[in-house]
């Protein structure tokens, strides 16, 4: 690389897996920060994707209190969330700057009107969100709740079985981005910098559950420039949780 690349991760996790025995400890996910030179990383608490979003935002907010490259991300299950826009809005006073949320972990559907009032809560925070997707029909339900929303929307878990309907609906929706850490067929970076744009891709991991060394070799490898691939490590990322 013609420099350094300042590398933000914005897809790791910590805390237990309910089927999995994983070292998932925040002690675990800096190692390998350093370990593979990753300045920050996004994190949310599984508690709070598996349990009580309350609580799990409260161990997220925790871990990073004492770790300045742990970015907290905000989760809110919206089948167990009884609360207003006050109490989406209040996670920004929180330190929150971004909200994760997992419609395949927890069961609920994409073309839900419980998303919508979730996605309408968080508008008022304008809190840019990432949505994990796996389902068929999942990446146009987002776009078309995208097209209103007043921050950027990223699609994690884009994997090559749906990346002809990911590619559509960021074509068609300016402010819809495409997370990696699902990625694995050669090729796929070189065809979303051509068909979208290198400024609509962003690094993840899946650490410290995937491999951060496999997700970096990814991108590494592949032939696209020098410049995109600063975009996607670490660029597009920084911006967004800057302007948040």
């Amino acid at each position: 690389m013609s420099q350094a690349i300042q590398i933000i991760d914005v897809n790791t996790m910590i805390g237990m897996y309910p089927t999995h025995r994983f070292d998932m400890t925040v002690e675990r996910l800096t190692r390998d920060m350093d370990a593979y030179k990753i300045a920050a990383a996004v994190a949310v608490s599984t508690i709070g994707i598996f349990h009580d979003h309350t609580l799990g935002n409260a161990a997220t907010a925790e871990a990073a209190k004492g770790n300045n490259r742990i970015v907290p991300a905000a989760t809110v299950n919206p089948t167990r969330f009884f609360g207003g826009i006050e109490d989406l809005t209040a996670l920004r006073q929180q330190g929150f700057r971004i909200a994760r949320i997992f419609p395949v972990e927890q069961g609920w559907r994409t073309d839900s009107p419980l998303f919508d009032q979730l996605l309408t809560g968080l508008s008022a925070a304008k809190m840019p969100v990432m949505v994990d997707i796996r389902n068929p029909g999942d990446a146009a339900d987002i776009a078309r709740r995208a097209a209103s929303y007043p921050a950027p929307v990223i699609l994690g878990g884009v994997a090559l079985e749906n990346l002809g309907e990911v590619v559509a609906a960021v074509s068609c929706t300016p402010n819809l981005m495409i997370e990696t850490h699902a990625l694995w067929a050669p090729g796929v970076l070189n065809v979303l910098c051509v068909r979208v744009g290198a400024d609509r891709v962003i690094f993840g991991s899946g650490a410290p559950r995937s491999s951060a060394a496999a997700a970096l070799q990814y991108v590494f490898s592949s032939t696209i420039s020098d410049d995109d691939k600063q975009k996607i490590l670490g660029a597009n990322i920084k911006s967004i949780l800057e302007a948040a």
